[in-house]
Order: structure tokens, then C-alpha cells, then sequence
């Protein structure tokens, strides 16, 4: 399984790869790298918190949303215990899932091919 991980803290991103080990994980720090990973590369699945530097998750969920390669794939936003309701309308909209950083990292029992 080939997994995009997004977030800004290079040590939660670390965290996640560690826990996501047995699975190809791509780190990006930034919104736009992130994206632009997404632009070259088809994930199965793509991890991302909303505080991204230069664009936010949203933005690049949106943007990922409207690629071809990565249209349908699953996207998890890292709930960081702030969200508004109108944030969650707009994750729901994206067809994005909304799991903390404990529910991503039992993740790592999951038997998908």
C-alpha cells in the first residue's frame, strides 16, 4: 500500500511513518509538496492535517480532488481537537475522513491490498 503523509510537524510525520511501516509512506512538510506529489504519483491512500504551510489541507485536498490520479483515493484529515462544524462540512464534502492521530496509528494491523 502506498500512502501520501502531509503535516508540518516532522515529528508527528515521523510517528507516522513508523507506525505506517509495514506500508510505502511519502512524507511532505508543505501543502504544495504534498500536492505536487499527488500530481506525479497515485497513492492508495493520503494523510494530511489542515495547518499546512503555503496552502492548507483543504486547498490541496481540493486541488488533489480535481486530479485524475488521485480523484477517488481515500484522504484522512488529523483531527487536532479544533474543528468547527463548518470545517467538518467541508471535510465531508470532500468525501475526506476526520480520525485522530491514536486511530491512524492502530492503522498499522490493517490487511489491505
Amino acid at each position: 500500500m502506498k500512502v501520501l503523509v502531509v503535516h508540518g510537524e516532522k515529528g508527528t510525520l515521523t510517528c507516522l511513518a513508523d507506525q505506517l511501516s509495514t506500508w510505502y509512506v511519502e512524507k511532505c512538510t508543505t501543502g504544495l509538496e504534498g500536492l505536487l506529489a499527488a500530481k506525479v504519483t497515485t497513492y492508495d491512500m493520503i494523510i494530511c492535517t489542515q495547518n499546512l504551510q503555503i496552502i492548507t489541507g483543504v486547498e490541496m485536498v481540493r486541488s488533489i480532488r480535481n486530479l485524475s490520479l488521485n480523484r477517488n483515493k481515500p484522504v484522512i484529515f488529523l483531527a487536532d481537537g479544533h474543528e468547527t462544524e463548518g470545517l467538518v462540512r467541508v471535510y465531508q464534502m470532500l468525501n475526506a475522513s476526520l480520525l485522530t492521530l491514536d486511530e491512524v496509528s492502530a492503522m498499522n494491523n490493517l490487511k489491505i491490498e
